[in-house]
């Protein structure tokens, strides 16, 4: 019989908008789970079928099938294909008693990046500075306030998608017409642009408000700087006061694993840009040499209290530490 300590699910749904899809991250996962003593599986929230009744325990089915054992933990990987189905049915499966990295209320958080950076705003951390606008768009206002050029973006987003740089007030006005005559309700914010952080930033990953790695990101060509659109990467040497910095937005966030990026301002060094909460870290893992993966399930380890002597006891390890290695 199959030893494991704990089994859980990775939440997945593909997204069809994505660049580059998550094949990297879920097999590093599910490669590195059993080395630790856990079961995982893939599992597409859409398979879900939940029941909600008047007292008693709340029903959960996948793929038609009443689930039991319920799973320990979930991982969701769903990142901005998290569909409001999707959210649901891992608010459920938190009222189920299953942890959950990250929480529903932090995925919610990082999709919707404008809630995002006014929650690390009211914290009193550096974020750009941001307007959200509506048709017609005061371009007046966003020249004062603002300038050019300026940075457009869709209030979902991922791996660089719906961003766009406007060089000029013309740029914009052009921009502006062509999304109003298209999609009147699109969401989109304005953000002022750093000269100093073009075409590079800083993504670092944090696992339990501990940083597993950074690296800096250049862009191939353009401003964009992602590692899924062909940018390239090196490591990055975080300092104390920085390391206390992502330690705190985890907190304000409610994050047990981000991926945080910088921009570099030459006024007060950095500022936060976004927050996700289902990062890629194949760039990472290939720059720095750390293993991402791993960090994920000792950290599982801390939140299930599930301690190395127990583990070499129930699988069977020579040593406690083979667990760790």
């Amino acid at each position: 019989m199959e030893k494991y300590v704990a089994h859980g699910w990775i939440l997945y749904r593909p997204d069809s908008g994505l660049i580059k899809q998550e094949s990297y991250e879920i097999d590093r996962l599910m490669e590195t789970a059993p080395r630790y003593g856990y079961k995982v599986e893939v599992v597409n929230p859409d398979e879900l079928s939940f029941f909600i009744g008047i007292g008693g325990r709340p029903d959960l089915f996948l793929r038609g099938k009443r689930v039991d054992p319920l799973p320990q933990f979930v991982i969701p990987r769903m990142g901005s294909a998290t569909s409001y189905f999707a959210l649901a049915a891992l608010r459920h499966l938190e009222k189920l008693g299953i942890y959950s990295l990250n929480s529903s209320h932090a995925v919610a958080l990082a999709q919707d990046k404008l809630l995002q950076l006014q929650k690390l705003s009211d914290a009193g951390l550096p974020v750009p500075k941001t307007i959200l606008v509506q048709f017609p768009v005061n371009i007046d206002l966003i020249e004062k306030e603002i300038g050019f050029p300026t940075v457009v973006k869709t209030r979902v987003g991922t791996q660089g998608s719906g961003v766009h740089l406007c060089e000029t007030r013309q740029a914009l006005n052009d921009l502006l017409q062509f999304v109003q005559a298209n999609n009147p309700h699109a969401e989109l914010f304005l953000q002022k642009f750093l000269p100093e952080s073009r075409g590079r930033d800083v993504r670092v990953l944090s696992v339990g408000g501990l940083i597993v790695g950074a690296m800096e990101r250049k862009a191939a060509e353009g401003f964009k700087s992602n590692y899924s659109q062909g940018g390239s990467a090196v490591p990055f040497e975080y300092g104390l006061k920085n390391e206390l910095s992502v330690s705190d937005t985890m907190k304000v966030l409610d994050m047990d694993m981000a991926g945080l990026d910088y921009l570099y301002d030459d006024e007060i060094g950095m500022r936060i840009l976004e927050v996700n909460s289902s990062p890629g870290f194949e760039g990472l893992e290939n720059t720095c040499g750390v293993d991402v993966a791993a960090a994920v399930f000792r950290f599982l380890d801390v939140k299930l209290k599930i301690s190395n002597k127990y583990k070499a006891r129930l699988l069977g390890w020579k040593e406690p530490a083979e667990c760790i290695e």
